[in-house]
């Protein structure tokens, strides 16, 4: 069974304290690679939600790969005009490719850890 990472503090629902390894495991994710927020959430021991909480809160001059992360299928999770066509560039910026459906060969391009 999946431990369950969410704790309520006011009016976050989020375990903050495991930022730290969350983003410990964000920045082991190589050059030309990819990895889920579920493969993340394994890692450190949370789900999936917690890691896109943890990545939501990042600063946005942050150095962390956070365009590394996406979802389980190979696709980009934000919205075009969002953010989406940024983490698109950076990611071709580093030779992963895209199918015309828009989706990364995760067999491919998938770190695991």
């Amino acid at each position: 069974m999946q431990q369950q990472c969410l704790r309520h503090s006011g009016n976050d629902p989020v375990d903050s304290e495991l930022y730290p390894e969350i983003y410990a495991a964000l920045n082991s994710i190589p050059k030309g690679a990819v990895t889920s927020y579920g493969a993340i959430a394994r890692i450190v021991g949370c789900g999936p939600r917690q890691v896109g909480y943890a990545l939501r809160r990042l600063p946005k001059e942050t150095k962390l790969p956070w365009y590394r992360v996406v979802s389980s299928s190979g696709r980009i999770s934000l919205p075009k005009g969002q953010g989406y066509e940024v983490q698109h560039q950076l990611l071709c910026d580093e030779g992963i490719d895209f199918n015309l459906k828009g989706r990364i060969d995760m067999k491919r391009f998938s770190w695991h850890g």
